[in-house]
């Protein structure tokens, strides 16, 4: 009998943590938006992004970088090949780097339906430091007032980046836009590309 009732003990919990993984990780006081070049840098409907489950397939392959998430957002974006007319000049991985303007995302936070009522934008400042949790696919500028890093090439000068600087894929195309503020107060950006079906 003792064995019967630890056996069911398990299959609760089990099914108990099933149950939770399955759970949209909301923040019931805020919304999230991505935004950039790619859609007018403003909180548009299109870029607003919706609360996931931890276990969200499309969220499986930065399944290691989720420990400890507390709200995760998730939307589907196209960072167009076309030229913007402007980009962002970064030193990555030591090579003085030209990204489009339109391969630039940030992510905006609101007060749960006012999208007027900005908190910050990430990363920033007020956002505090955001990590990438995708760097195969996303360039995060380093999170210091000024850029530790800098070579001028001609007329353009290369950074590192600072606080203020625009996050930015280094390809086009259609990706996850994916945003995570975990439990101990840390933020995290990733961008996981959409496979062509």
């Amino acid at each position: 009998m003792k064995k019967l009732l630890v056996l069911l003990l398990a299959l609760v919990f089990s099914f108990g943590l099933v149950a939770c993984s399955n759970e949209p990780l909301a923040n019931a006081d805020k919304d999230y938006y991505a935004t950039g070049q790619f859609n007018g840098w403003d909180t548009v409907e299109t870029g607003k992004m919706v609360a996931i489950a931890k276990n969200d397939e499309r969220v499986s392959s930065i399944k290691g970088e989720l420990k400890g998430v507390e709200f995760l957002y998730l939307v589907e974006g196209t960072l167009p090949s076309a030229d913007a007319g402007w980009g962002v000049n970064y030193i990555i991985d030591g090579v003085n780097t030209t990204l489009n303007g339109n391969l630039t995302v940030k992510v905006i936070r609101t007060t749960a339906g006012d999208s007027d009522a900005r908190d910050w934008w990430a990363q920033s400042p007020e956002s505090g430091e955001i990590m990438n949790l995708t760097p195969d696919t996303l360039f995060m500028p380093e999170f210091v007032e000024t850029a530790t890093t800098s070579v001028t090439e001609g007329e353009v000068t290369y950074t590192s980046g600072d606080h203020n600087s625009n996050p930015a894929a280094f390809e086009a195309g259609t990706y996850y836009i994916v945003f995570a503020e975990f439990e101990d107060g840390t933020r995290g950006l990733g961008l996981i590309p959409v496979e062509a079906e």
